[in-house]
Protein backbone atom coordinates (compact mmCIF):
# COMPACT_ATOMS: atom_id res chain seq x y z
CA UNK A 1 0.00 0.00 0.00
CA UNK A 2 3.03 2.64 0.79
CA UNK A 3 4.36 1.71 -2.35
CA UNK A 4 1.46 2.03 -4.39
CA UNK A 5 0.86 5.73 -2.17
CA UNK A 6 4.68 6.68 -3.25
CA UNK A 7 4.35 5.31 -6.85
CA UNK A 8 1.04 7.42 -6.75
CA UNK A 9 2.96 10.50 -5.72
CA UNK A 10 5.43 10.24 -7.82
CA UNK A 11 3.15 10.32 -10.90
CA UNK A 12 1.21 13.35 -9.83
CA UNK A 13 4.98 14.68 -8.77
CA UNK A 14 6.04 13.90 -12.40
CA UNK A 15 2.97 15.27 -14.36
CA UNK A 16 2.79 18.80 -12.02
CA UNK A 17 6.14 19.50 -12.67
CA UNK A 18 5.58 19.28 -16.44
CA UNK A 19 2.73 21.20 -16.59
CA UNK A 20 4.17 23.92 -14.45
CA UNK A 21 6.90 23.84 -16.32
CA UNK A 22 4.59 24.61 -19.71
CA UNK A 23 2.77 26.78 -18.00
CA UNK A 24 5.54 29.35 -17.13
CA UNK A 25 6.69 28.85 -20.52
CA UNK A 26 3.84 30.48 -21.90
CA UNK A 27 3.43 33.13 -19.45
CA UNK A 28 4.42 36.76 -20.22
CA UNK A 29 6.21 37.62 -17.39
CA UNK A 30 9.67 37.19 -17.04
CA UNK A 31 10.62 33.44 -15.91
CA UNK A 32 11.84 32.32 -12.67
CA UNK A 33 14.02 29.42 -11.96
CA UNK A 34 12.33 26.55 -12.00
CA UNK A 35 12.48 24.57 -8.42
CA UNK A 36 12.12 20.61 -8.64
CA UNK A 37 10.28 19.49 -5.62
CA UNK A 38 12.40 16.85 -3.71
CA UNK A 39 9.01 16.22 -1.08
CA UNK A 40 5.18 16.77 -1.16
CA UNK A 41 5.54 19.58 0.40
CA UNK A 42 7.56 21.69 -1.97
CA UNK A 43 5.33 19.79 -4.92
CA UNK A 44 2.38 21.68 -2.93
CA UNK A 45 4.21 24.90 -3.04
CA UNK A 46 5.01 24.70 -6.70
CA UNK A 47 1.62 24.36 -7.59
CA UNK A 48 0.60 27.01 -5.55
CA UNK A 49 2.73 29.49 -7.53
CA UNK A 50 1.54 27.89 -11.01
CA UNK A 51 -2.00 28.55 -10.12
CA UNK A 52 -1.17 32.17 -8.74
CA UNK A 53 0.76 32.88 -12.14
CA UNK A 54 -2.29 31.08 -14.04
CA UNK A 55 -4.64 33.62 -12.31
CA UNK A 56 -2.57 36.24 -12.66
CA UNK A 57 -2.34 35.90 -16.75
CA UNK A 58 -6.10 35.55 -17.13
CA UNK A 59 -6.39 38.92 -15.23
CA UNK A 60 -4.57 40.71 -17.53
CA UNK A 61 -5.55 39.15 -20.79
CA UNK A 62 -9.50 39.57 -19.64
CA UNK A 63 -8.39 43.20 -19.19
CA UNK A 64 -6.85 43.38 -22.37
CA UNK A 65 -9.79 42.44 -24.10
CA UNK A 66 -12.38 44.54 -22.39
CA UNK A 67 -10.12 47.43 -22.99
CA UNK A 68 -10.09 46.69 -27.12
CA UNK A 69 -13.90 45.42 -26.71
CA UNK A 70 -14.31 49.35 -25.46
CA UNK A 71 -12.50 50.74 -27.79
CA UNK A 72 -14.19 48.62 -31.03
CA UNK A 73 -17.48 49.99 -29.53
CA UNK A 74 -16.14 53.48 -29.68
CA UNK A 75 -15.12 53.10 -33.12
CA UNK A 76 -18.21 51.66 -33.94
CA UNK A 77 -20.22 54.44 -32.46
CA UNK A 78 -18.45 56.99 -34.28
CA UNK A 79 -18.63 55.35 -37.41
CA UNK A 80 -22.24 55.67 -36.99
CA UNK A 81 -22.14 58.89 -36.14
CA UNK A 82 -20.46 59.67 -39.16
CA UNK A 83 -22.75 58.16 -41.36
CA UNK A 84 -25.73 60.11 -39.52
CA UNK A 85 -24.01 63.41 -40.32
CA UNK A 86 -23.30 62.52 -43.94
CA UNK A 87 -26.47 61.12 -44.67
CA UNK A 88 -27.56 64.53 -43.44
CA UNK A 89 -25.45 66.37 -45.47
CA UNK A 90 -26.40 64.35 -48.35
CA UNK A 91 -29.89 65.39 -47.75
CA UNK A 92 -28.89 68.87 -47.64
CA UNK A 93 -27.26 69.04 -50.66
CA UNK A 94 -29.51 67.21 -52.51
CA UNK A 95 -32.56 69.74 -51.28
CA UNK A 96 -29.86 72.12 -52.64
CA UNK A 97 -29.17 70.84 -56.02
CA UNK A 98 -33.11 70.65 -56.51
CA UNK A 99 -33.15 74.42 -55.99
CA UNK A 100 -30.36 74.96 -57.91
CA UNK A 101 -31.94 72.90 -60.79
CA UNK A 102 -35.50 75.22 -60.74
CA UNK A 103 -33.32 78.41 -60.40
CA UNK A 104 -31.39 77.76 -63.56
CA UNK A 105 -34.15 76.41 -65.13
CA UNK A 106 -35.94 80.31 -64.49
CA UNK A 107 -32.47 81.75 -65.25
CA UNK A 108 -32.16 79.49 -68.88
CA UNK A 109 -36.02 81.50 -69.27
CA UNK A 110 -35.01 84.82 -68.64
CA UNK A 111 -31.98 84.29 -70.42
CA UNK A 112 -34.10 83.34 -73.49
CA UNK A 113 -36.66 85.90 -72.94
CA UNK A 114 -33.65 88.66 -73.05
CA UNK A 115 -31.89 87.66 -75.91
CA UNK A 116 -35.10 87.19 -78.02
CA UNK A 117 -34.32 87.03 -81.59
CA UNK A 118 -30.70 87.18 -81.30
CA UNK A 119 -30.74 82.97 -80.49
CA UNK A 120 -31.12 82.82 -84.08
CA UNK A 121 -28.11 85.20 -84.71
CA UNK A 122 -25.94 83.36 -82.13
CA UNK A 123 -27.18 79.98 -83.76
CA UNK A 124 -26.27 81.39 -87.35
CA UNK A 125 -22.35 81.87 -85.72
CA UNK A 126 -22.05 78.99 -84.19
CA UNK A 127 -22.54 76.95 -87.43
CA UNK A 128 -20.82 79.75 -89.26
CA UNK A 129 -17.28 79.32 -86.86
CA UNK A 130 -17.54 75.42 -86.83
CA UNK A 131 -18.09 75.66 -90.40
CA UNK A 132 -15.24 77.82 -91.10
CA UNK A 133 -12.92 76.29 -88.83
CA UNK A 134 -13.32 72.84 -90.22
CA UNK A 135 -12.45 74.12 -93.84
CA UNK A 136 -9.55 76.77 -92.99
CA UNK A 137 -7.83 72.90 -91.14
CA UNK A 138 -7.67 71.80 -94.22
CA UNK A 139 -7.21 74.86 -96.36
CA UNK A 140 -3.43 75.07 -97.91
CA UNK A 141 -3.70 79.25 -96.39
CA UNK A 142 -3.65 77.66 -93.14
CA UNK A 143 -0.06 77.12 -93.49
CA UNK A 144 1.19 80.80 -94.04
CA UNK A 145 -1.58 82.09 -91.51
CA UNK A 146 -0.99 79.46 -88.73
CA UNK A 147 -3.06 77.12 -86.43
CA UNK A 148 -3.84 80.45 -84.22
CA UNK A 149 -7.36 80.70 -86.26
CA UNK A 150 -8.26 77.60 -85.22
CA UNK A 151 -7.83 77.80 -82.09
CA UNK A 152 -9.71 81.30 -82.21
CA UNK A 153 -13.04 79.62 -83.93
CA UNK A 154 -12.68 76.25 -81.74
CA UNK A 155 -13.53 78.69 -79.02
CA UNK A 156 -15.87 81.12 -80.25
CA UNK A 157 -17.56 77.89 -81.60
CA UNK A 158 -17.88 76.21 -77.87
CA UNK A 159 -19.31 79.48 -76.50
CA UNK A 160 -21.60 79.69 -79.12
CA UNK A 161 -22.61 75.82 -78.63
CA UNK A 162 -23.02 76.26 -74.80
CA UNK A 163 -25.85 79.03 -75.69
CA UNK A 164 -24.69 80.96 -71.99
CA UNK A 165 -22.09 83.42 -72.64
CA UNK A 166 -22.61 85.58 -75.48
CA UNK A 167 -19.73 86.93 -77.72
CA UNK A 168 -17.89 89.87 -77.66
CA UNK A 169 -17.69 92.68 -80.19
CA UNK A 170 -13.83 91.77 -80.43
CA UNK A 171 -14.65 88.32 -81.15
CA UNK A 172 -17.55 88.66 -83.86
CA UNK A 173 -15.54 91.61 -85.81
CA UNK A 174 -12.59 89.17 -85.48
CA UNK A 175 -14.69 86.07 -86.77
CA UNK A 176 -15.51 88.41 -89.62
CA UNK A 177 -11.82 88.99 -90.13
CA UNK A 178 -10.98 85.75 -90.69
CA UNK A 179 -13.61 84.94 -93.22
CA UNK A 180 -12.96 88.10 -95.19
CA UNK A 181 -8.73 87.38 -95.33
CA UNK A 182 -9.69 83.63 -96.57
CA UNK A 183 -11.64 85.11 -99.07
CA UNK A 184 -8.92 87.71 -100.36
CA UNK A 185 -6.43 84.58 -99.82
CA UNK A 186 -8.40 82.81 -102.41
CA UNK A 187 -8.28 85.58 -104.98
CA UNK A 188 -4.55 86.07 -104.04
CA UNK A 189 -0.91 84.52 -106.11
CA UNK A 190 1.73 84.72 -102.88
CA UNK A 191 5.36 83.90 -102.97
CA UNK A 192 6.63 83.13 -99.53
CA UNK A 193 9.24 80.97 -97.59
CA UNK A 194 7.13 78.17 -95.87
CA UNK A 195 8.54 74.51 -94.36
CA UNK A 196 8.16 71.89 -96.18
CA UNK A 197 8.23 68.05 -96.04
CA UNK A 198 9.79 66.09 -98.31
CA UNK A 199 9.12 62.18 -99.39
CA UNK A 200 12.10 61.22 -97.55
CA UNK A 201 10.98 62.61 -94.39
CA UNK A 202 13.27 65.41 -93.81
CA UNK A 203 11.57 69.30 -93.34
CA UNK A 204 13.17 72.08 -95.64
CA UNK A 205 12.55 75.55 -96.11
CA UNK A 206 11.64 76.51 -99.20
CA UNK A 207 10.28 79.65 -101.13
CA UNK A 208 7.04 78.48 -102.24
CA UNK A 209 4.14 80.13 -104.39
CA UNK A 210 0.36 79.51 -103.48
CA UNK A 211 -2.15 80.33 -106.15
CA UNK A 212 -5.68 81.26 -104.23
CA UNK A 213 -6.33 78.34 -102.30
CA UNK A 214 -6.26 75.78 -105.04
CA UNK A 215 -2.51 74.76 -104.91
CA UNK A 216 0.94 75.32 -103.91
CA UNK A 217 4.13 75.02 -106.10
CA UNK A 218 8.46 74.67 -105.15
CA UNK A 219 11.15 74.03 -107.00
CA UNK A 220 8.92 72.75 -110.53
CA UNK A 221 6.77 70.40 -108.40
CA UNK A 222 2.89 70.68 -106.83
CA UNK A 223 2.49 70.19 -103.43
CA UNK A 224 -0.19 69.42 -100.92
CA UNK A 225 -0.81 70.65 -97.39
CA UNK A 226 -0.48 67.99 -94.74
CA UNK A 227 -3.30 69.71 -91.94
CA UNK A 228 -2.00 67.18 -88.85
CA UNK A 229 1.68 68.58 -88.82
CA UNK A 230 0.66 72.23 -90.59
CA UNK A 231 3.21 72.26 -93.09
CA UNK A 232 3.31 71.70 -96.78
CA UNK A 233 4.55 68.06 -98.23
CA UNK A 234 5.79 66.86 -101.68
CA UNK A 235 3.17 64.70 -103.51
CA UNK A 236 4.47 61.16 -103.54
CA UNK A 237 4.31 61.53 -107.59
CA UNK A 238 3.57 64.37 -109.60
CA UNK A 239 1.15 64.95 -113.16
CA UNK A 240 2.83 64.83 -116.42
CA UNK A 241 5.81 67.11 -117.71
CA UNK A 242 2.51 69.36 -119.68
CA UNK A 243 1.59 70.62 -116.04
CA UNK A 244 4.45 70.49 -114.17
CA UNK A 245 6.30 72.27 -117.00
CA UNK A 246 4.07 75.41 -116.03
CA UNK A 247 5.01 75.76 -111.99
CA UNK A 248 8.52 77.10 -113.43
CA UNK A 249 7.01 79.94 -114.83
CA UNK A 250 4.95 81.00 -111.99
CA UNK A 251 7.53 80.22 -109.70
CA UNK A 252 9.82 82.86 -111.19
CA UNK A 253 7.20 85.30 -112.93
CA UNK A 254 7.78 88.88 -111.77
CA UNK A 255 4.63 89.62 -113.33
CA UNK A 256 1.25 88.16 -114.83
CA UNK A 257 -1.11 86.80 -116.39
CA UNK A 258 1.48 83.66 -116.62
CA UNK A 259 -0.09 80.32 -118.10
CA UNK A 260 -0.38 77.67 -115.11
CA UNK A 261 -2.17 74.65 -114.58
CA UNK A 262 -4.54 75.52 -111.72
CA UNK A 263 -6.56 72.26 -110.09
CA UNK A 264 -10.38 73.75 -110.32
CA UNK A 265 -11.82 71.58 -107.22
CA UNK A 266 -9.16 73.18 -104.90
CA UNK A 267 -7.72 71.49 -101.54
CA UNK A 268 -10.57 70.43 -100.19
CA UNK A 269 -11.20 67.74 -103.34
CA UNK A 270 -8.39 68.14 -104.79
CA UNK A 271 -9.65 65.64 -107.41
CA UNK A 272 -8.41 66.02 -110.91
CA UNK A 273 -4.87 66.49 -109.24
CA UNK A 274 -4.88 63.32 -107.64
CA UNK A 275 -6.13 61.56 -110.72
CA UNK A 276 -3.54 63.04 -112.96
CA UNK A 277 -1.11 61.52 -110.28
CA UNK A 278 -2.80 58.19 -109.71
CA UNK A 279 -2.97 58.15 -114.03
CA UNK A 280 -0.36 55.38 -114.74
CA UNK A 281 2.22 56.65 -117.47
CA UNK A 282 2.90 55.16 -121.17
CA UNK A 283 5.74 53.28 -119.60
CA UNK A 284 3.79 52.03 -116.62
CA UNK A 285 1.02 50.84 -118.56
CA UNK A 286 3.50 49.00 -120.84
CA UNK A 287 4.82 47.20 -117.65
CA UNK A 288 1.37 46.24 -116.51
CA UNK A 289 1.11 43.33 -119.53
CA UNK A 290 3.21 41.14 -117.93
CA UNK A 291 5.17 38.67 -119.96
CA UNK A 292 2.86 39.30 -122.74
CA UNK A 293 3.00 42.90 -123.01
CA UNK A 294 7.00 42.72 -122.54
CA UNK A 295 7.34 40.32 -125.71
CA UNK A 296 4.80 42.81 -128.07
CA UNK A 297 7.13 45.36 -126.95
CA UNK A 298 10.13 43.52 -128.42
CA UNK A 299 8.02 42.58 -131.30
CA UNK A 300 7.51 45.99 -132.00
CA UNK A 301 10.97 47.43 -131.47
CA UNK A 302 12.39 45.09 -134.31
CA UNK A 303 9.35 45.54 -136.53
CA UNK A 304 10.68 49.22 -136.24
CA UNK A 305 13.88 48.27 -136.62
CA UNK A 306 13.57 45.91 -139.59
CA UNK A 307 11.48 48.31 -141.02
CA UNK A 308 14.02 51.37 -141.44
CA UNK A 309 16.80 48.69 -142.83
CA UNK A 310 14.45 47.51 -145.73
CA UNK A 311 13.13 51.56 -146.15
CA UNK A 312 16.77 52.24 -146.40
CA UNK A 313 17.48 49.56 -148.82
CA UNK A 314 14.52 50.23 -150.93
CA UNK A 315 15.49 53.34 -151.70
CA UNK A 316 18.63 52.88 -152.84
CA UNK A 317 17.14 50.09 -155.37
CA UNK A 318 14.63 52.56 -156.65
CA UNK A 319 17.50 55.24 -156.86
CA UNK A 320 19.33 52.64 -158.90
CA UNK A 321 16.87 51.52 -161.20
CA UNK A 322 15.43 55.32 -162.05
CA UNK A 323 19.10 56.25 -162.60
CA UNK A 324 19.55 53.29 -165.05
CA UNK A 325 16.24 54.32 -166.83
CA UNK A 326 17.59 57.89 -167.22
CA UNK A 327 21.16 56.15 -168.58
CA UNK A 328 21.89 53.94 -172.12
CA UNK A 329 24.65 52.90 -169.89
CA UNK A 330 24.29 49.16 -168.53
CA UNK A 331 25.42 48.82 -165.44
CA UNK A 332 25.71 45.38 -162.19
CA UNK A 333 25.41 47.59 -159.31
CA UNK A 334 21.07 48.04 -159.82
CA UNK A 335 19.01 44.87 -160.54
CA UNK A 336 17.45 47.00 -164.05
CA UNK A 337 20.72 47.08 -165.52
CA UNK A 338 21.77 43.51 -164.62
CA UNK A 339 17.96 42.33 -166.40
CA UNK A 340 18.73 44.33 -169.37
CA UNK A 341 22.34 43.10 -169.56
CA UNK A 342 21.14 39.85 -170.16
CA UNK A 343 18.92 41.16 -173.63
CA UNK A 344 22.62 43.41 -174.34
CA UNK A 345 24.29 40.41 -174.36
CA UNK A 346 22.32 37.71 -176.12
CA UNK A 347 21.74 39.68 -179.34
CA UNK A 348 20.72 36.30 -181.73
CA UNK A 349 17.52 34.76 -178.97
CA UNK A 350 14.39 35.10 -180.37
CA UNK A 351 11.77 37.18 -178.63
CA UNK A 352 9.79 34.63 -176.59
CA UNK A 353 13.85 33.49 -175.54
CA UNK A 354 15.06 36.89 -174.60
CA UNK A 355 11.41 37.60 -172.88
CA UNK A 356 12.04 34.00 -170.72
CA UNK A 357 15.46 34.51 -169.49
CA UNK A 358 14.72 38.27 -168.70
CA UNK A 359 11.74 36.69 -166.68
CA UNK A 360 14.27 34.33 -164.98
CA UNK A 361 16.23 37.23 -163.84
CA UNK A 362 13.13 39.21 -162.41
CA UNK A 363 12.75 36.42 -160.61
CA UNK A 364 16.01 35.95 -159.39
CA UNK A 365 15.73 39.64 -158.13
CA UNK A 366 12.26 39.75 -156.88
CA UNK A 367 13.68 38.21 -153.42
CA UNK A 368 16.22 41.11 -153.13
CA UNK A 369 13.71 43.84 -153.88
CA UNK A 370 10.67 42.00 -151.39
CA UNK A 371 13.15 40.57 -148.83
CA UNK A 372 11.79 40.57 -145.28
CA UNK A 373 8.24 42.12 -146.20
CA UNK A 374 6.19 39.74 -145.28
CA UNK A 375 7.64 40.16 -141.62
CA UNK A 376 5.94 43.26 -141.20
CA UNK A 377 2.47 41.79 -142.56
CA UNK A 378 2.54 38.86 -140.40
CA UNK A 379 3.36 40.93 -137.04
CA UNK A 380 0.47 43.40 -138.02
CA UNK A 381 -1.75 40.70 -138.21
CA UNK A 382 -0.68 38.53 -135.25
CA UNK A 383 0.47 41.24 -132.74
CA UNK A 384 -3.64 42.25 -132.24
CA UNK A 385 -4.12 38.64 -131.76
CA UNK A 386 -1.09 38.19 -128.93
CA UNK A 387 -2.79 41.05 -127.35
CA UNK A 388 -6.41 39.52 -127.05
CA UNK A 389 -4.23 36.34 -126.16
CA UNK A 390 -2.82 38.52 -122.97
CA UNK A 391 -6.21 39.80 -122.18
CA UNK A 392 -7.75 36.79 -122.18
CA UNK A 393 -5.42 35.56 -119.72
CA UNK A 394 -6.04 38.77 -117.27
CA UNK A 395 -9.87 38.37 -117.85
CA UNK A 396 -9.41 34.36 -116.27
CA UNK A 397 -7.32 36.07 -113.85
CA UNK A 398 -9.54 38.59 -112.47
CA UNK A 399 -12.21 36.17 -112.22
CA UNK A 400 -10.72 34.38 -110.81
CA UNK A 401 -10.53 36.89 -107.92
CA UNK A 402 -13.84 37.56 -108.54
CA UNK A 403 -14.94 33.87 -107.32
CA UNK A 404 -12.62 33.78 -104.52
CA UNK A 405 -13.21 37.15 -102.68
CA UNK A 406 -16.78 38.62 -104.51
CA UNK A 407 -17.42 41.49 -105.79
CA UNK A 408 -17.50 43.56 -103.05
CA UNK A 409 -15.07 46.40 -103.86
CA UNK A 410 -16.23 47.43 -108.18
CA UNK A 411 -13.27 49.72 -108.61
CA UNK A 412 -10.87 46.60 -107.86
CA UNK A 413 -12.35 44.65 -110.61
CA UNK A 414 -12.04 47.65 -112.97
CA UNK A 415 -8.54 48.41 -112.22
CA UNK A 416 -7.89 44.19 -112.88
CA UNK A 417 -10.05 44.23 -116.06
CA UNK A 418 -7.75 47.70 -116.57
CA UNK A 419 -4.36 45.88 -116.46
CA UNK A 420 -5.98 43.01 -119.15
CA UNK A 421 -6.76 44.92 -121.34
CA UNK A 422 -3.49 46.27 -121.45
CA UNK A 423 -1.81 43.85 -123.99
CA UNK A 424 -4.77 44.22 -126.28
CA UNK A 425 -3.67 48.24 -125.78
CA UNK A 426 0.30 47.00 -126.74
CA UNK A 427 -1.26 44.66 -129.60
CA UNK A 428 -2.91 47.61 -131.80
CA UNK A 429 -0.58 49.57 -130.64
CA UNK A 430 1.87 47.38 -132.33
CA UNK A 431 -0.12 46.55 -135.23
CA UNK A 432 -1.48 49.91 -136.32
CA UNK A 433 2.20 51.23 -136.84
CA UNK A 434 3.44 47.82 -138.39
CA UNK A 435 0.40 48.01 -141.05
CA UNK A 436 1.17 51.41 -142.02
CA UNK A 437 5.25 49.72 -142.64
CA UNK A 438 4.48 47.37 -144.31
CA UNK A 439 2.24 48.87 -146.78
CA UNK A 440 4.89 51.54 -147.25
CA UNK A 441 7.74 49.01 -148.20
CA UNK A 442 5.33 47.02 -150.10
CA UNK A 443 4.55 50.22 -152.47
CA UNK A 444 8.26 50.91 -152.92
CA UNK A 445 8.71 46.93 -153.91
CA UNK A 446 5.88 46.75 -156.57
CA UNK A 447 7.25 50.26 -157.78
CA UNK A 448 10.33 49.01 -158.12
CA UNK A 449 9.24 45.30 -159.64
CA UNK A 450 6.83 47.55 -161.86
CA UNK A 451 9.74 49.63 -163.26
CA UNK A 452 11.95 46.76 -164.04
CA UNK A 453 9.32 45.01 -165.94
CA UNK A 454 8.19 48.06 -167.82
CA UNK A 455 11.51 48.44 -168.64
CA UNK A 456 12.12 44.44 -169.59
CA UNK A 457 8.99 44.65 -171.50
CA UNK A 458 10.08 47.85 -173.70
CA UNK A 459 13.62 46.08 -174.33
CA UNK A 460 11.66 42.83 -175.53
CA UNK A 461 9.55 44.59 -177.83
CA UNK A 462 12.32 46.77 -179.17
CA UNK A 463 13.92 43.40 -180.11
CA UNK A 464 11.05 42.00 -181.63
CA UNK A 465 10.48 45.20 -183.53
CA UNK A 466 14.09 45.16 -184.44
CA UNK A 467 14.09 41.30 -185.62
CA UNK A 468 10.70 42.30 -187.67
Amino acid sequence: MNNMKSNLLSGLLAFLIAFSFSMSVKSEEVEEETIVPSNPQELLEVVRKGQFADTKAQRDRESRFRNEKNQQAKYLSDAKSERARLEREAARLEQKFEANEALLVVAEEQLRERLGSLNEIFGHLAGTSTESRQLFESSITAAQFGKEREAFLAAIGKKMAEGIRLPTITELEQLWFELQREINASGEVVKFTADVITNDGTVESRDVVRVGNFNVVSDGQYLSYAPSRGMYQELPSQPAGRYTGTTSDILEADSFPTQFAVDPTGPQGGSLLSSLISMPSTLERMNLGGPVGTLLMVIGVLSTILFIWRFNSLWGLRKGVNEQVQSSTLSDNNALGRILKIAEEDKDSTTETLELKMAEQILKERPKIEGLNWVLKIVSVVAPLMGLFGTIIGMIETFTMITLFGTGDPKTMASGISVALVTTWLGLMVAIPTTFMYATVNNFSKGILGTIEESSTGMAAKRSEGKA
